[in-house]
């Protein structure tokens, strides 16, 4: 309650400047006016910014910043782990974004303590990414820009959700982050809530760690239904040594899905997008799952 409290009350701070930010660390961001120039040090940041209609601001952003891709046009400051602390200096920033769990916390206090405003968020699913557009839209000055792009993507999530439907079989899925070797999203990820929120059962959620590395023994052991894959380059193909496994459904039945990698683990707002691709791909499964098992003739005698 008291998060949403604060929520509510940041996005009730309207455009109105000199305002005080509160960010994921507990640290609290000051600006006198609504930035000119802002440092993206995330993809998923970047995206925010261009979702509110804020690019023009980006003065500098990382080299995996390819979305939309005029912003793979913009000026680099290195990538998320290794910015380069003199290049964003020099790019006279009066904001910089940034992440909790992806930038180095010692080039983040250098900044800071060249008297350069940061703010780090730290969003561990759907929710806490929709909440991170409405509070990036206050620090921007685009604060009913952020209340309604995050309400949009709050609609489309519910959809994707609602077409889960309760009563059917729950398909058993694996979402792998690398092929070879065998890499899976576990519970705690972002993947697996977009499997638990189409319906479907994360089986490496049972696994410790959030990213736990699967043998073939696993594999056949968990028989998932659907594989989802998420392509980036070098993972997305399974080695022959794991695919000949007939005793696993997925491969046998050619039900191995490849998604956008950058679409599908980014806290930003294209991870709407996945959702509707895995709950689209769910629904598939529960539908022809549900037909191969219908009665002949409809179950009447």
């Amino acid at each position: 309650m008291l998060l949403l409290s604060a929520m509510a009350a940041s996005a009730s701070a309207g455009d109105s400047f000199p305002l005080a930010a509160q960010d994921d660390r507990g640290s609290t961001v000051r600006l006198a006016s609504p930035p000119r120039r802002v440092v993206s040090l995330a993809p998923s940041l970047t995206e925010i910014v261009f979702l509110l209609g804020r690019q023009e601001r980006l003065a500098g952003v990382t080299r995996y910043c390819n979305f939309p891709p005029v912003a793979a046009s913009l000026p680099k400051i290195g990538g998320v782990s290794d910015p380069d602390v003199e290049r964003v200096v020099a790019l006279a920033p009066d904001l910089v974004l940034c992440t909790t769990d992806g930038n180095p916390r010692e080039k983040v206090r250098a900044l800071e303590e060249m008297g350069i405003p940061c703010f780090a968020v730290a969003p561990q699913d759907l929710a806490s990414v929709f909440a991170t557009i409405e509070r990036v839209g206050v620090l921007l000055g685009a604060a009913d820009r952020g209340r309604a792009e995050a309400a949009a993507l709050r609609r489309r999530a519910e959809r994707a959700r609602a077409a889960a439907p309760n009563g059917r079989e729950t398909p058993r899925v694996l979402f792998a982050v690398s092929t070879s070797p065998v890499i899976a999203a576990g519970a705690g990820t972002f993947m697996d809530e977009l499997v638990r929120l189409s319906g479907g059962r994360n089986v490496a959620a049972g696994y410790a760690g959030r990213y736990p590395r699967l043998a073939v023994e696993d594999l056949v052991a968990a028989r998932p239904d659907v594989v989802f894959v998420a392509g980036m380059t070098g993972v997305d193909r399974f080695p022959e040594e794991v695919t000949r496994w007939k005793e696993i459904p997925a491969f046998r039945d050619g039900a191995v899905h490849t998604l956008d990698g950058d679409v599908a683990t980014r806290p930003g707002p294209r991870l709407v997008d996945a959702l509707e691709q895995v709950s689209a791909v769910l629904a598939a499964w529960r539908e022809r799952h549900a037909k191969a098992n219908a009665p002949v003739g409809g179950g009447k005698r």
